[in-house]
């Protein structure tokens, strides 16, 4: 039996058994995202789909992983992102506006220079317009630009069941950020992971991680990363006794890096935490 699903109930994502979208950050290299969508499977076979995932995702790695058991996957198709944006626009719904005319309908091809539309009047076909005209879309950049994941399951029974999708994604890296403040006797240190993402994607409602020598560090459940921004985590804050060189006591991560060090509320100069170890200048 052979059934044809294209409705996703709810999208969220997982790590491991948390289910939320997560975001796992490599400092430098490719992140992981985890995208878990959730499904009612009939008996045999059914396709499920598409599913859009981010534009940053490098789609030639993705990983499908079925929560149930029973849940066999066959095979999958994936649309990629044009590089052409213009080619993205197939199938969706635009508005062409320029010398005195305004045209709207869902895009069938795009060719040539010409853009094919099918408008409530019938099929249009027009020039791809250049500026001073002008090409809208109501759609976000994410969606527009979205590749598409179409799924071929099997099932021993009819079943609602999660899948798991992995792929690395590219514009996330993080850091750490160091301060030491000297007053007196006393050193004030604090840590934060900085998490940078340098792309136009908006994140809502995702799990974040951090990884490194093979340590992954959870920092928030549920949270929000904006685009082409810095997400700043305090790690830790610790009093310690003034000196060049102080053994650094904490139950939390922290990874080699430079100190910005303060004096009477004056920038001194930088120290460095390595391999726990806090040296001042």
């Amino acid at each position: 039996m052979r059934k044809f699903i294209f409705f996703v109930f709810f999208s969220i994502g997982v790590l491991s058994k948390v289910y939320a979208d997560s975001l796992i950050v490599s400092k430098k290299e490719l992140s992981t995202y985890i995208q878990y969508s959730q499904f009612l499977l009939a008996q045999g076979e059914t396709v499920v789909g598409p599913i859009q995932l981010l534009p940053v995702a490098k789609v030639e790695s993705v990983l499908i992983k079925p929560t149930d058991r029973d849940v066999k996957v066959s095979g999958y198709m994936v649309e990629p992102t044009k590089e052409n944006w213009v080619e993205n626009l197939v199938g969706k719904s635009i508005s062409i506006e320029g010398e005195g005319r305004l045209v709207k309908g869902t895009v069938i091809a795009v060719k040539d220079g010409y853009i094919t539309l099918d408008t409530k009047n019938g099929v249009v076909i027009t020039t791809l317009p250049v500026f001073p005209n002008r090409l809208s879309s109501s759609l976000k950049w994410q969606d527009l630009m979205a590749p598409k994941l179409t799924i071929k399951l099997f099932s021993e029974k009819p079943t609602s069941s999660g899948l798991n999708i992995l792929y690395p994604v590219s514009g996330f890296e993080w850091d750490v950020i160091y301060n030491a403040e000297i007053q007196n006797d006393k050193v004030i240190f604090n840590g934060f992971y900085e998490v940078k993402n340098n792309t136009a994607l908006r994140l809502i409602d995702v799990s974040l991680f951090i990884k490194d020598n093979g340590k992954t560090i959870k920092l928030y459940d549920k949270t929000v990363i904006e685009p082409y921004s810095s997400k700043v985590i305090n790690i830790d804050k610790l009093i310690l006794n003034y000196s060049k060189e102080l053994k650094i006591e904490s139950k939390k991560y922290l990874p080699d890096g430079k100190v910005a060090v303060y004096k009477n509320s004056t920038f001194i100069g930088y120290g460095s935490l390595i391999k726990g170890v806090l040296r001042l200048p």
